[in-house]
Protein backbone atom coordinates (compact mmCIF):
# COMPACT_ATOMS: atom_id res chain seq x y z
CA UNK A 1 0.00 0.00 0.00
CA UNK A 2 1.27 3.45 -0.92
CA UNK A 3 1.00 6.38 1.49
CA UNK A 4 0.38 9.54 -0.54
CA UNK A 5 0.12 13.24 0.30
CA UNK A 6 -1.97 16.11 -1.17
CA UNK A 7 0.74 17.29 -3.56
CA UNK A 8 0.36 17.31 -7.33
CA UNK A 9 2.72 14.40 -8.01
CA UNK A 10 1.01 12.16 -5.45
CA UNK A 11 -2.49 13.05 -6.67
CA UNK A 12 -1.42 12.19 -10.22
CA UNK A 13 -0.11 8.89 -8.88
CA UNK A 14 -3.49 8.27 -7.18
CA UNK A 15 -5.32 9.00 -10.46
CA UNK A 16 -3.02 6.52 -12.23
CA UNK A 17 -3.79 3.85 -9.61
CA UNK A 18 -7.53 4.45 -10.12
CA UNK A 19 -7.24 4.18 -13.92
CA UNK A 20 -5.58 0.79 -13.45
CA UNK A 21 -8.51 -0.45 -11.36
CA UNK A 22 -7.04 0.28 -7.94
CA UNK A 23 -8.67 1.46 -4.72
CA UNK A 24 -7.60 4.64 -2.96
CA UNK A 25 -8.72 5.92 0.46
CA UNK A 26 -8.85 9.68 0.95
CA UNK A 27 -10.23 12.31 3.30
CA UNK A 28 -13.34 14.29 2.44
CA UNK A 29 -14.98 17.11 4.39
CA UNK A 30 -17.27 14.52 6.01
CA UNK A 31 -15.34 11.28 6.67
CA UNK A 32 -12.60 9.26 4.97
CA UNK A 33 -13.82 7.54 1.82
CA UNK A 34 -12.77 4.70 -0.46
CA UNK A 35 -12.77 5.41 -4.15
CA UNK A 36 -12.43 3.57 -7.44
CA UNK A 37 -13.48 4.07 -11.06
CA UNK A 38 -17.30 4.01 -11.09
CA UNK A 39 -17.24 2.27 -14.48
CA UNK A 40 -14.73 -0.45 -13.52
CA UNK A 41 -17.02 -3.20 -12.27
CA UNK A 42 -14.18 -5.39 -11.00
CA UNK A 43 -12.85 -2.53 -8.86
CA UNK A 44 -16.36 -1.78 -7.57
CA UNK A 45 -16.84 -5.43 -6.65
CA UNK A 46 -13.55 -5.35 -4.77
CA UNK A 47 -14.82 -2.39 -2.72
CA UNK A 48 -17.94 -4.36 -1.80
CA UNK A 49 -15.74 -7.29 -0.79
CA UNK A 50 -13.24 -5.43 1.39
CA UNK A 51 -16.00 -3.40 3.05
CA UNK A 52 -18.00 -6.63 3.57
CA UNK A 53 -20.95 -4.70 2.22
CA UNK A 54 -24.04 -6.43 0.75
CA UNK A 55 -24.16 -5.86 -3.00
CA UNK A 56 -27.77 -4.70 -2.87
CA UNK A 57 -26.66 -1.59 -0.92
CA UNK A 58 -25.78 1.19 -3.37
CA UNK A 59 -22.53 3.14 -3.34
CA UNK A 60 -22.37 6.93 -3.55
CA UNK A 61 -20.81 8.34 -6.73
CA UNK A 62 -18.56 11.39 -6.51
CA UNK A 63 -18.12 13.95 -9.28
CA UNK A 64 -15.69 16.81 -9.72
CA UNK A 65 -17.81 18.94 -12.05
CA UNK A 66 -21.53 19.77 -12.08
CA UNK A 67 -21.63 18.95 -15.80
CA UNK A 68 -20.83 15.32 -14.99
CA UNK A 69 -24.06 15.00 -13.01
CA UNK A 70 -26.07 15.68 -16.18
CA UNK A 71 -24.01 13.08 -18.03
CA UNK A 72 -24.74 10.24 -15.61
CA UNK A 73 -28.19 11.11 -14.20
CA UNK A 74 -31.49 12.84 -14.95
CA UNK A 75 -31.50 16.21 -13.20
CA UNK A 76 -34.95 17.64 -12.41
CA UNK A 77 -35.81 21.16 -11.22
CA UNK A 78 -35.57 20.23 -7.55
CA UNK A 79 -32.13 18.73 -8.06
CA UNK A 80 -30.99 21.79 -10.03
CA UNK A 81 -32.03 24.06 -7.17
CA UNK A 82 -30.23 21.96 -4.55
CA UNK A 83 -27.11 21.54 -6.68
CA UNK A 84 -26.86 25.33 -7.08
CA UNK A 85 -27.19 25.81 -3.34
CA UNK A 86 -25.22 22.90 -1.85
CA UNK A 87 -22.72 21.53 -4.38
CA UNK A 88 -19.90 21.09 -3.66
CA UNK A 89 -20.82 20.10 -0.13
CA UNK A 90 -21.98 17.36 2.25
CA UNK A 91 -25.26 16.61 0.46
CA UNK A 92 -25.90 13.47 -1.59
CA UNK A 93 -28.79 13.53 -4.07
CA UNK A 94 -30.51 10.42 -5.36
CA UNK A 95 -31.45 10.87 -9.02
CA UNK A 96 -32.64 8.67 -11.88
CA UNK A 97 -29.65 6.85 -13.31
CA UNK A 98 -28.51 7.18 -16.93
CA UNK A 99 -25.29 5.22 -17.27
CA UNK A 100 -23.71 4.21 -13.95
CA UNK A 101 -23.36 0.36 -13.80
CA UNK A 102 -26.01 -1.48 -11.80
CA UNK A 103 -23.36 -2.96 -9.48
CA UNK A 104 -22.80 0.58 -8.15
CA UNK A 105 -26.53 1.28 -7.70
CA UNK A 106 -27.33 -2.03 -6.03
CA UNK A 107 -29.54 -2.90 -9.00
CA UNK A 108 -31.65 0.24 -8.56
CA UNK A 109 -32.65 2.55 -11.41
CA UNK A 110 -31.48 5.44 -9.24
CA UNK A 111 -27.99 6.70 -8.42
CA UNK A 112 -26.67 8.62 -5.40
CA UNK A 113 -24.37 11.51 -6.35
CA UNK A 114 -22.37 14.10 -4.46
CA UNK A 115 -19.56 16.60 -5.06
CA UNK A 116 -17.22 16.76 -2.05
CA UNK A 117 -16.28 20.18 -0.68
CA UNK A 118 -12.70 19.15 0.04
CA UNK A 119 -9.61 20.00 -1.94
CA UNK A 120 -8.19 16.46 -2.09
CA UNK A 121 -11.16 14.56 -3.60
CA UNK A 122 -12.05 17.48 -5.87
CA UNK A 123 -8.52 17.69 -7.27
CA UNK A 124 -8.36 13.92 -7.68
CA UNK A 125 -11.76 13.73 -9.39
CA UNK A 126 -10.69 16.41 -11.84
CA UNK A 127 -7.36 14.71 -12.52
CA UNK A 128 -9.13 11.40 -13.02
CA UNK A 129 -11.69 13.05 -15.33
CA UNK A 130 -14.61 10.85 -14.46
CA UNK A 131 -16.91 9.74 -11.65
CA UNK A 132 -15.60 7.68 -8.75
CA UNK A 133 -17.52 5.65 -6.21
CA UNK A 134 -16.90 7.23 -2.80
CA UNK A 135 -18.34 5.16 0.10
CA UNK A 136 -16.97 5.62 3.59
CA UNK A 137 -13.64 3.86 4.24
CA UNK A 138 -14.82 1.49 6.95
CA UNK A 139 -15.92 -2.10 7.33
CA UNK A 140 -19.71 -2.07 6.92
CA UNK A 141 -21.38 -1.69 10.29
CA UNK A 142 -18.41 0.00 11.93
CA UNK A 143 -18.38 3.72 12.85
CA UNK A 144 -17.18 5.80 9.91
CA UNK A 145 -13.47 6.75 9.82
CA UNK A 146 -12.44 10.34 10.41
CA UNK A 147 -8.71 9.73 10.83
CA UNK A 148 -6.03 7.90 8.87
CA UNK A 149 -5.53 5.46 11.76
CA UNK A 150 -9.20 4.39 11.53
CA UNK A 151 -8.77 3.47 7.85
CA UNK A 152 -5.57 1.53 8.51
CA UNK A 153 -7.20 -0.25 11.45
CA UNK A 154 -10.10 -1.46 9.29
CA UNK A 155 -8.20 -2.31 6.09
CA UNK A 156 -4.46 -2.54 6.72
CA UNK A 157 -2.63 -3.26 3.46
CA UNK A 158 -5.71 -4.34 1.47
CA UNK A 159 -5.89 -0.91 -0.20
CA UNK A 160 -3.64 0.23 -3.04
CA UNK A 161 -3.08 3.71 -1.61
CA UNK A 162 -4.19 6.11 1.11
CA UNK A 163 -3.98 9.90 0.82
CA UNK A 164 -3.15 11.64 4.10
CA UNK A 165 -5.41 14.52 5.13
CA UNK A 166 -8.02 15.87 7.54
CA UNK A 167 -11.80 15.50 7.74
CA UNK A 168 -13.48 18.60 9.15
CA UNK A 169 -17.17 17.78 9.65
CA UNK A 170 -16.90 14.21 10.92
CA UNK A 171 -20.48 13.18 10.06
CA UNK A 172 -21.43 11.64 6.72
CA UNK A 173 -23.35 13.51 4.04
CA UNK A 174 -27.12 13.95 4.13
CA UNK A 175 -28.84 11.67 1.58
CA UNK A 176 -31.95 13.04 -0.13
CA UNK A 177 -34.00 11.26 -2.81
CA UNK A 178 -35.35 13.92 -5.16
CA UNK A 179 -36.88 11.58 -7.76
CA UNK A 180 -40.35 12.17 -6.29
CA UNK A 181 -42.24 14.90 -4.46
CA UNK A 182 -41.96 15.43 -1.57
CA UNK A 183 -38.24 14.60 -1.49
CA UNK A 184 -37.35 11.71 0.82
CA UNK A 185 -34.76 12.14 3.56
CA UNK A 186 -32.92 8.82 3.46
CA UNK A 187 -30.18 9.71 5.95
CA UNK A 188 -29.76 12.79 8.17
CA UNK A 189 -26.31 14.27 7.81
CA UNK A 190 -24.13 17.34 7.76
CA UNK A 191 -26.82 19.41 5.98
CA UNK A 192 -29.73 19.52 8.43
CA UNK A 193 -33.33 18.90 7.43
CA UNK A 194 -34.24 22.36 8.74
CA UNK A 195 -31.90 23.93 6.19
CA UNK A 196 -33.13 21.69 3.36
CA UNK A 197 -36.78 22.53 4.13
CA UNK A 198 -36.06 26.11 3.06
CA UNK A 199 -35.55 24.81 -0.46
CA UNK A 200 -37.68 21.68 -0.83
CA UNK A 201 -40.53 19.81 0.82
CA UNK A 202 -39.16 16.80 2.73
CA UNK A 203 -40.60 13.52 3.94
CA UNK A 204 -38.70 11.51 6.58
CA UNK A 205 -38.10 7.89 5.55
CA UNK A 206 -37.79 4.83 7.76
CA UNK A 207 -34.16 4.26 8.78
CA UNK A 208 -32.67 1.28 6.92
CA UNK A 209 -29.02 1.72 7.93
CA UNK A 210 -29.02 -0.71 10.86
CA UNK A 211 -26.92 -0.60 14.03
CA UNK A 212 -23.18 -0.02 14.41
CA UNK A 213 -21.11 -2.97 15.52
CA UNK A 214 -19.32 -1.74 18.65
CA UNK A 215 -17.48 -4.02 21.06
CA UNK A 216 -18.98 -2.31 24.13
CA UNK A 217 -22.55 -1.70 25.26
CA UNK A 218 -23.43 1.92 24.45
CA UNK A 219 -25.89 3.85 26.62
CA UNK A 220 -27.05 7.23 25.30
CA UNK A 221 -28.52 9.66 27.85
CA UNK A 222 -31.02 12.32 26.81
CA UNK A 223 -33.07 14.74 28.88
CA UNK A 224 -32.63 17.29 31.66
CA UNK A 225 -30.80 15.06 34.18
CA UNK A 226 -28.09 13.59 31.95
CA UNK A 227 -25.12 14.43 34.20
CA UNK A 228 -26.84 13.09 37.33
CA UNK A 229 -27.81 9.87 35.54
CA UNK A 230 -24.35 9.24 34.08
CA UNK A 231 -22.83 9.70 37.56
CA UNK A 232 -25.29 7.12 38.88
CA UNK A 233 -24.24 4.59 36.21
CA UNK A 234 -20.56 5.32 36.87
CA UNK A 235 -21.05 4.39 40.52
CA UNK A 236 -22.25 0.95 39.36
CA UNK A 237 -19.88 0.30 36.43
CA UNK A 238 -16.29 1.06 37.33
CA UNK A 239 -14.95 0.04 33.90
CA UNK A 240 -17.28 2.40 31.99
CA UNK A 241 -15.96 5.08 29.64
CA UNK A 242 -17.87 8.35 29.29
CA UNK A 243 -18.14 10.37 26.07
CA UNK A 244 -19.05 13.91 27.07
CA UNK A 245 -18.87 17.48 25.85
CA UNK A 246 -16.55 18.30 28.75
CA UNK A 247 -15.11 16.33 31.66
CA UNK A 248 -17.25 16.87 34.74
CA UNK A 249 -17.17 13.20 35.74
CA UNK A 250 -13.58 12.19 36.50
CA UNK A 251 -12.48 8.68 35.68
CA UNK A 252 -12.28 7.61 32.05
CA UNK A 253 -13.77 10.48 30.02
CA UNK A 254 -13.33 11.28 26.32
CA UNK A 255 -14.17 14.92 25.64
CA UNK A 256 -15.79 15.72 22.28
CA UNK A 257 -16.09 19.48 22.81
CA UNK A 258 -18.91 21.79 23.77
CA UNK A 259 -19.99 23.00 20.32
CA UNK A 260 -22.15 20.86 18.06
CA UNK A 261 -19.52 21.11 15.33
CA UNK A 262 -16.82 19.82 17.68
CA UNK A 263 -19.09 17.01 18.88
CA UNK A 264 -19.75 15.93 15.29
CA UNK A 265 -16.08 16.11 14.34
CA UNK A 266 -14.96 13.97 17.30
CA UNK A 267 -17.84 11.49 17.73
CA UNK A 268 -16.64 8.54 15.63
CA UNK A 269 -13.09 8.86 16.90
CA UNK A 270 -14.41 8.91 20.48
CA UNK A 271 -16.35 5.66 19.95
CA UNK A 272 -13.29 3.96 18.49
CA UNK A 273 -11.04 5.32 21.26
CA UNK A 274 -13.43 4.01 23.93
CA UNK A 275 -13.21 0.55 22.36
CA UNK A 276 -9.41 0.73 22.40
CA UNK A 277 -9.52 1.61 26.08
CA UNK A 278 -11.22 -1.74 26.66
CA UNK A 279 -14.57 -0.30 27.68
CA UNK A 280 -17.31 -2.79 28.38
CA UNK A 281 -19.84 0.03 28.73
CA UNK A 282 -19.79 3.44 27.01
CA UNK A 283 -21.95 6.19 28.52
CA UNK A 284 -22.68 9.03 26.07
CA UNK A 285 -24.15 12.47 26.63
CA UNK A 286 -26.96 13.03 24.14
CA UNK A 287 -27.80 16.46 22.73
CA UNK A 288 -30.75 18.35 21.33
CA UNK A 289 -31.75 17.13 17.87
CA UNK A 290 -31.39 20.47 16.09
CA UNK A 291 -29.04 21.41 13.27
CA UNK A 292 -26.19 18.93 13.01
CA UNK A 293 -27.39 17.60 16.37
CA UNK A 294 -30.04 15.74 14.36
CA UNK A 295 -27.32 13.76 12.58
CA UNK A 296 -25.24 13.28 15.74
CA UNK A 297 -28.20 11.73 17.55
CA UNK A 298 -29.05 9.57 14.53
CA UNK A 299 -25.53 8.09 14.74
CA UNK A 300 -25.78 7.68 18.52
CA UNK A 301 -29.09 5.84 18.21
CA UNK A 302 -27.36 3.54 15.69
CA UNK A 303 -24.65 2.92 18.31
CA UNK A 304 -26.82 2.47 21.38
CA UNK A 305 -27.86 -0.71 23.14
CA UNK A 306 -30.04 1.48 25.36
CA UNK A 307 -31.36 5.04 25.19
CA UNK A 308 -31.83 6.38 28.74
CA UNK A 309 -34.37 9.23 28.87
CA UNK A 310 -34.04 11.21 32.05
Amino acid sequence: MELLYPVESDLRRAAEILRKGGIVALPTETVYGLCCDAFNEEAVERIYDIKRRPKNKPLIVGVGRVEEIHEIAEVNETAERLIREFFPGPLTLILKNKKIPSIVTGGSEKVAIRMPAHEIPLRLLRLFRGPLVVPSANISGRPSPTKLEHVLSDFGDTLDAVIVGECSIGIESTILDVTSSPAKLIRPGAVSSDILKKFVEIEQCEDTFGQYEISAEVYVFVGERVEESIRSYLSRYEDAVVIARKDVYGGKVIEVGESLESYASNLFDALRRAEKMGAKIILVEGIEEKGIGEAIMHRLYKSAKNVVRV
